[in-house]
């Protein structure tokens, strides 16, 4: 995380797992319901270490990029389907306040990046070109 002189946040940078396909995030119960998939749970407790509490800043409206590495899924695997993930996770560990608060989303396949997943988070200002 970036401070400029005034102590406005800058930008906020992590470096994540894959996540999961929102496809493969919940399971149905056999009666009713929803749960959230080993899979998920696995991704969760593995992204969530990678969270500082230096991030934690509750962000009210933000921008975020996010890049993934193609060469770690099916080259049948849908980009935007690993969002909610990441969103819900920023969520849970108070990066950003809620996900409705996101004011602008990119996200694209960049087999150049450090690791599988790269989320840049900065909080939203208006008039700025995507």
């Amino acid at each position: 995380m970036e401070d400029n002189e005034e102590g406005v946040v800058g930008m906020i940078r992590l470096s994540l797992p894959m996540p999961p396909s929102t496809n493969g995030l919940f399971a149905n119960k056999k009666v009713g319901g929803r749960f959230k998939t080993q899979a998920y749970k696995s991704w969760l407790q593995l992204a969530g270490a990678c969270v500082k509490d230096s991030h934690r800043l509750n962000l009210g409206p933000y921008s975020i990029s996010i890049a993934l590495k193609r060469s770690t899924v099916s080259s049948l695997s849908d980009l935007t389907n690993r969002e909610k993930a990441i969103s819900d996770l920023l969520v849970a560990h108070g990066v950003v306040k809620d996900d409705r608060y996101c004011q602008r989303l990119s996200m694209h396949w960049d087999e150049d990046i450090d690791g599988e997943c790269v989320v840049l988070i900065h909080p939203f200002e208006q008039g700025i070109a995507a």
